[in-house]
């Protein structure tokens, strides 16, 4: 009987236990449930499907970019008598839902006829509303509806390393993506004026104008050129992996000021230098050209600049920013070391041509 009894209970135990594990595995296990059978996939190593995409990026910032065609007359042959048609190609960034974009200068320079491709299909006719040489930029005007400005932030805080894509026409196959890094956004030295983002992006004939933007499709810069270097005296190549894009910061500044007034001025006076001298700080003169107000306010080659309108001249770029944005005509001072005697010399800002 005492068998029986035990045999009875380790019985019930097991199909108790059975009940539980079968309980659990139903709810763990929802096909079962339905009948679909146990997944082939349960017990294998799963791998996550995210991939890493900017297919949100160029769905936000690819409507706003254009492509340009143009057309000059150029002239050729013997003494340039003979006029010559020249078709150039770039891109474009729609900014503003009225219709105005930005270009390089060089991409619309001289032409009799600018065209804009929309993304859409619409071929528009292009007016210029203004250009700045120094910083190679145009701005367009068409006169369309249902534009898509690009996406702007008044900072875009771009960094070193921070991954951009550059969207333009190159070789007018349409618009194209290419991807690269930020590796320098300032001290390059190829402008006295301002610093271009640097990147490692592809840029081809046509990407000229077009955008740069961030991973979420943001406006950081106006794609300009390539890195090219000579190597022989009659020919230039272009440098993978060097490109260059203008701060939208800049570009937005001077947009504005072409659509409010036509052009850029900005304040000169004529003198060229490098940093430091004899000490660490201060801006030592290496050119003053005839004519201009420096000349005619007493600076000399060798003079030690050490601060303009009191704001110490620790950067040269810092200090010609400060220049170009005051207004010709005006007057400014500056604090300068001679020979180890302090000067001040007044000077009447002219306009930088």
């Amino acid at each position: 009987m005492l068998i029986v009894l035990k045999t009875l209970s380790f019985l019930l135990k097991s199909i108790l236990i059975g009940m539980i594990i079968s309980s659990v595995i139903l709810l763990l296990v929802p096909d079962l449930r339905e009948g679909s059978g146990l997944p082939l996939t349960l017990f294998t190593e799963q791998e996550s499907s995210k991939k890493l995409s900017f297919n949100s990026a160029v769905n936000a910032a690819g409507p706003a970019v254009v492509n340009i065609y143009s057309q000059s007359i150029e002239r050729s042959g013997y003494q340039r008598r003979q006029a010559v048609e020249r078709t150039n190609l770039g891109s474009g960034v729609i900014m503003t839902a009225n219709g105005y974009i930005l270009t390089c200068y060089h991409v619309i320079a001289n032409a009799k006829l600018i065209l804009v491709g929309l993304q859409d299909g619409r071929l528009e006719e292009a007016q210029i509303v203004g250009f700045d040489s120094i910083t190679d930029l145009a701005v367009l005007s068409v006169s369309a509806e249902n534009l898509h400005p690009i996406p702007q932030l008044d900072d875009p805080k771009t960094l070193v390393g921070d991954v951009v894509l550059a969207l333009g026409n190159p070789y007018n196959l349409g618009q194209t993506v290419t991807q690269g890094i930020v590796s320098r956004i300032n001290n390059n030295g190829l402008n006295n004026f301002f610093d271009y983002i640097q990147t490692d992006a592809v840029l081809n004939q046509g990407n000229s104008g077009g955008a740069l933007v961030d991973s979420e499709g943001v406006l950081i810069g106006i794609n300009n050129a390539n890195f090219k270097t000579r190597i022989s005296p009659n020919r230039v190549e272009s440098v993978d992996g060097v490109s260059f894009a203008l701060p939208y910061s800049l570009a937005k500044k001077v947009m504005s000021e072409i659509i409010a007034t036509g052009k850029v001025t900005r304040g000169a006076l004529g003198f060229e230098g490098q940093q430091g001298g004899l000490t660490s700080t201060g801006i030592m003169v290496t050119t003053v050209i005839k004519g201009t107000p420096a000349e005619l306010g007493g600076l000399q080659v060798r003079d030690l600049i050490l601060s303009v309108n009191d704001i110490p001249a620790i950067s040269i770029r810092d200090t010609l920013d400060y220049i170009a944005d005051t207004a010709p005509g005006s007057t400014i001072v500056l604090e300068v070391n001679r020979d180890g005697t302090i000067l001040k010399l007044d000077m009447v800002v002219g306009e930088l041509q």
